[in-house]
């Protein structure tokens, strides 16, 4: 009959579990849409609004106090330091405690047989039918210690791992923004002027196809003028075109909605761009020391060492040394309340005789470690020497675009001044004025690239201009420390390594 009952309670137990099965549950409409709508109104809460015309410092304020990408870096840090907390209090000794109750029933009843097989004794119990029991352990295992140990200054260099990784990518938002500023500042003050003139130039180019059609001036400089003119209009369609995108990209990287109309603090005179005076050598050097990717594998070749030892403290033999006290309320005890103590080892020969591979798997880790480490370092040279090279084949297309838009607006001043009316002076006209805003407009993207040139210098080093928190700033103040820090990599004021007693700095491309 037992085995009966016990065979129906596994029948009910497996059909319980059968009915228990996980099947996929999609989200539902309600719930995307439910979930598009909070996030649309807690996308840009929390924030401080746009007051007034924005700078270029103002911009990277918002950007690295809103920047999603940069608050997703800094909550990772956050994260990794809540798991150091942890893994510091796994170092901690386990105590335990346990309560509960013990019932069966049938007393405890049994009896004892003699060497020969004669029972010695009547049947009889010790033990109540029902108790309460609960004790309180303490336990402490040497090796597990040490293992917890190792475990947390692993956790400790990730933690500084998630800040490098933050201040990666500072210095994408610093180039970016970059970029995305001077290009919005050049669609602020040349897009205005430019549709009027592509018009002016779609009506050139009819009225000299109406003067060729005509035969009213030799055909030759006809068709000279229209390939001119042609080539000038899709030059500036195609510099309207990455103008018009400059705003989103800004209003992206600043967290602002895409509706928002963004005024800039536009100067007067577009500002000369400036000269970076440092040795490219000095910049190899800084970057070799700043850059977050290697100052990350740095860290993970630690990580690989400290790995290496702590695989190798789990050959040791263990020790445990338990301590508890215990309560039983079972009335045949003398003492239901007692106190228990010893020490136990114990030692895995199996680890014993894996420990070689395990040593060579380590030191491969930590020598893995280093290779990256070398080949990132060759990636950052290159980057810092191909990045110098753009900054100045950029600021020498400024220089050169700067000269060719004084010709070009000369050119347009003198036709401008010219007493003629008749109908090939005005095609004269246009085309000077559609060259001479060309030739401005090609002046201000050249200012941009020199700018997004040198913030891939900045990004290729690992400079930080953000020096201390920006959680509890508010956008002004960390504007005016940017611009602080900014203004002495712009004069050239670069942050200088540290010295070194009996050391010479390498300069690795000399070799």
């Amino acid at each position: 009959m037992r085995y009966l009952n016990a065979l129906g309670a596994a029948i009910v137990t497996a059909a319980t579990l059968t009915g228990c099965a996980i099947k996929p549950q999609p989200i539902s409409g309600d719930e995307r849409l439910k979930s598009m709508m909070t996030d649309q109104s807690e996308m840009y809460s929390k924030q401080e609004s746009i007051k007034g015309p924005m700078t270029f410092y103002d911009a990277l304020a918002r950007a690295l106090k809103y920047n999603f990408d940069h608050r997703l870096t800094m909550m990772e840090a956050v994260l990794q330091d809540t798991q150091l907390s942890v893994a510091t209090i796994n170092m901690l000794p386990k105590l335990t405690a346990n309560a509960g109750y013990l019932g069966r029933q049938d007393q405890l009843f049994s009896e004892s047989q003699d060497i020969f097989g004669n029972r010695s004794l009547r049947q009889s119990t010790s033990q109540d039918t029902g108790r309460g029991v609960a004790d309180l352990s303490f336990a402490w295992n040497i090796l597990d210690f040490g293992v917890s140990y190792f475990q947390a200054k692993q956790q400790a260099d990730r933690v500084l791992i998630a800040q490098e990784r933050r201040r990666k990518v500072v210095n994408n938002l610093i180039k970016e923004v970059l970029q995305a500023y001077w290009s919005a500042s050049i669609a602020d003050r040349l897009l205005p002027k430019l549709v009027p003139v592509l018009e002016q130039s779609e009506r050139a180019l009819a009225l000299s196809k109406t003067i060729e059609d005509g035969r009213l001036q030799p055909v030759v400089g006809v068709l000279e003028y229209q390939r001119s003119l042609l080539r000038i209009i899709d030059q500036l369609k195609k510099l309207k075109s990455d103008l018009s995108v400059a705003k989103p990209k800004l209003a992206g990287l600043i967290n602002a909605p895409m509706s928002t109309t963004l005024v800039l603090a536009n100067p007067d005179q577009t500002p000369e761009p400036p000269e970076l005076k440092v040795p490219v050598a000095e910049l190899e050097n800084l970057g070799l020391f700043y850059r977050p990717e290697l100052r990350e594998e740095m860290y993970q070749e630690r990580i690989s060492r400290t790995d290496a030892w702590k695989e190798m403290l789990k050959v040791l033999p263990g020790l445990t040394i338990p301590l508890s006290v215990n309560w039983d309320t079972n009335s045949f005890l003398l003492h239901q309340m007692w106190l228990e103590a010893g020490a136990r080892t114990t030692f895995n020969l199996i680890n014993l005789i894996a420990a070689p591979k395990i040593w060579k798997s380590a030191q491969t880790q930590i020598e893995v470690a280093k290779t990256r480490r070398k080949a990132l370092s060759v990636t950052a040279l290159v980057q810092i020497n191909v990045g110098y090279q753009q900054y100045l084949r950029a600021l020498d297309s400024y220089k050169s675009s700067t000269e060719l838009s004084k010709v070009d607006q000369g050119i347009f001043t003198a036709v401008s001044n010219s007493a003629d009316n008749d109908a090939g002076s005005e095609l004269e006209r246009i085309h000077a004025a559609t060259s001479a805003l060309a030739s401005q407009l090609e002046k201000e993207q050249s200012l941009s690239e020199v700018y997004a040139a040198l913030g891939n210098i900045y990004a290729s080093i690992g400079l930080d201009p953000a020096t201390g928190s920006i959680e509890n700033v508010n956008v002004r103040t960390l504007s005016a420390n940017l611009e602080r820090n900014m203004d002495r990599w712009y004069k050239g004021q670069l942050p200088k390594l540290p010295k070194i007693a009996a050391a010479t700095p390498v300069n690795l491309s000399a070799k």
